[in-house]
């Protein structure tokens, strides 16, 4: 499914809701430019990896994300996908008094275009969105624009040069005039004049105005003219009546953030995904989802809080492919700026997301180093003919059913997923499973009936009506009768034989906390750094350790004090979300 400007509002609640019940997210970014001197370097050092990953991320944008929401049904055995593909509009809304640079490197836009990458697509349906330091430095702008100062009175007190006196009131004039208009003026007057070029001489004002002089028309119209707007504009300022006659500063306030809360777009998802800050996130954005939801207790605003608790405390499982590059760039993109010592960001990712799969990884632990094959279109035919577990495509999102499309980040993103479903269920010591090669569209899946996530699974202690439980409560003990059930993962562990037995079947990929999370979680894979692997999140102390001999570029990684969970340089150590591994 597509998600453009004109439906993102819609489907955004649903969004959510299936992020909160989801088995895991599989994510997929495509980007405006890379770090070009990965693919002419060869291995550089994890560090330096980071730093040229770092710089393209400062530079470029993302463009487009790809977001598939695996759902699991432990009675039927399958596993639902729901792909989303996404445009993002790197324009701001001008009215937010922030600018945005856009950059686009040359070769990857031919990549992608020779790919059918819409460009135009960007700007006619894509997403709006403010990273977490845009917002902040919006809501400071329209402090500093709408905040009460000073009478123009006394600013024209403290006027040094004359000429700027006799600007002020030469405007004061001219907007007089055409105030007194009434209903025969035009909707919009401009300083200065420009009609036929010579209006701003007739009415004694300059053609082209100084930063102060700007600044003293912004500040005349914010003091003496309440019912009035001004907007910048390249050459001009341009002034018209306010929409509901005269605001005071706060509600001039409320207009600036319900405009900034509208444009945080697509960073609603972003902060789903990695338990994020969603509390100015308005309730009445559920109204419509509620729908046929006919119970007291479910509310827009309980669902609203239930909803981003869920999200807080359990945060979903993220799956990527080769997704080292997409990790700098989301981050970097949405939620903050970037450390300088990739140690640091190892750290900071594994806060945000606390559970990462690579299906690199997973495809590569028995690789050739020297042709390493693995990427997502190559891994998908090589599993093409497995057939569980058994894989189903909600009709509402079958735009990728019957026709590919490569490097497109949604139809990338649902590849990624079936490809993590296959690998978890088959993954025999670190070797793909052997079969026969297929096509990509021999992959074994169907269509399913469009179903919607139901609100009653964030609502255990109601009636189901029929509705499976996605968490997992059957564990529960009497002392938890009269209690607000503890709300687990899909995929917590459990003592259901029916389950297990399902799962040592291939029919449901491994609980959580059995030994193929311990094995392949929080490990990517990163061709092009000697290290080739790095460790995001706690690592175990192996029991008898080995003395590890390291290279010289490994040791210029790793530091020689324990940096990285490397004890000097003999044996792996224990530091949570920082260890380099080597392969």
């Amino acid at each position: 499914m597509d998600l453009t400007v004109n439906n993102f509002a819609y489907h955004l609640p649903a969004v959510l809701n299936e992020i909160a019940a989801s088995c895991f997210v599989a994510l997929d970014l495509e980007l405006s430019g890379i770090a070009l001197s990965a693919k002419f370097q060869g291995n550089r050092s994890i560090q330096k990896h980071y730093e040229e990953n770092k710089a393209a991320a400062e530079k470029y944008q993302v463009l487009q994300v790809g977001l598939t929401i695996c759902r699991e049904d432990k009675e039927k055995g399958s596993y639902l996908l729901r792909p989303y593909n996404m445009f993002l509009n790197p324009c701001l809304d001008r009215n937010l008094n922030i600018n945005r640079d856009c950059t686009l490197m040359g070769w990857s836009m031919e990549f992608l275009v020779g790919h059918k990458f819409d460009v135009g697509a960007l700007f006619t349906q894509g997403l709006r969105y403010l990273s977490r330091e845009e917002e902040i430095l919006a809501r400071e702008e329209a402090i500093r624009r709408w905040a009460p100062s000073e009478s123009m009175e006394a600013i024209e007190d403290n006027l040094r040069d004359e000429g700027d006196v006799r600007f002020v009131e030469a405007v004061r004039r001219l907007i007089d005039a055409w105030v007194a208009g009434g209903k025969t003026r035009g909707t919009y007057i401009t300083i200065p004049p420009i009609e036929n070029g010579q209006g701003a001489a007739r009415h004694g004002l300059p053609s082209d105005l100084t930063k102060t002089q700007k600044w003293l028309v912004h500040n005349l119209i914010k003091t003496e003219y309440p019912g009035l707007k001004s907007r910048g504009m390249p050459t001009y300022i341009q002034i018209e009546q306010r929409n509901g006659g005269a605001m005071e500063y706060e509600a001039r306030i409320r207009e600036s953030n319900m405009r900034i809360r509208k444009h945080v777009g697509f960073r609603w998802i972003a902060e789903a995904l990695t338990g994020g800050d969603l509390s100015t996130l308005e309730p009445s954005v559920f109204d419509g989802f509620l729908g046929d939801v006919q119970h007291p207790s479910i509310t827009a605003k309980s669902l609203s809080e239930r909803l981003k608790r869920r999200l807080k405390e359990n945060r979903p499982i993220l799956v990527g492919h080769n997704s080292f590059t997409d990790m700098v760039f989301f981050y970097k993109c949405f939620l903050g700026s970037l450390p300088d010592k990739v140690e640091d960001f190892i750290s900071l990712i594994h806060q945000t997301f606390p559970l990462m799969m690579d299906t690199k990884y997973l495809a590569t632990q028995d690789f050739d180093a020297m042709n390493p094959s693995s990427s997502l279109e190559e891994l998908n035919k090589t599993l093409a003919k497995i057939k569980t577990p058994k894989i189903e495509i909600d009709s509402l999102h079958s735009k990728y059913l019957y026709r590919g499309f490569a490097h497109e980040a949604g139809y990338d993103s649902m590849l990624t997923a079936i490809a993590f479903l296959k690998l978890a269920t088959h993954l025999d010591r670190g070797k793909i499973p052997k079969g026969k090669r297929g096509r990509l569209e021999e992959i074994s899946y169907g269509l399913a009936t469009p179903t919607t996530t139901p609100v009653e699974d964030l609502f255990p202690t109601l009636p189901r009506n029929g509705f499976q439980e996605f968490f997992d409560t059957e564990e529960e003990g009497e002392e938890q009768q009269g209690k607000e059930p503890v709300l687990q993962h899909v995929l917590a562990s459990t003592q259901s034989k029916k389950i297990n037995d399902k799962v040592q079947h291939g029919i449901l990929i491994p609980r959580l906390g059995s030994s193929f999370w311990r094995m392949y979680g929080n490990k990517l894979r990163v061709f092009g750094s000697a290290e080739k692997t790095v460790h995001f999140g706690p690592v175990e102390k192996p029991a008898s350790p080995k003395p590890v001999k390291q290279t010289e570029n490994v040791q210029a990684a790793n530091g020689v004090n324990g940096v990285n969970g490397v004890e000097g340089s003999e044996s792996p150590g224990v530091k949570e979300g920082v260890l380099i591994c080597i392969n």
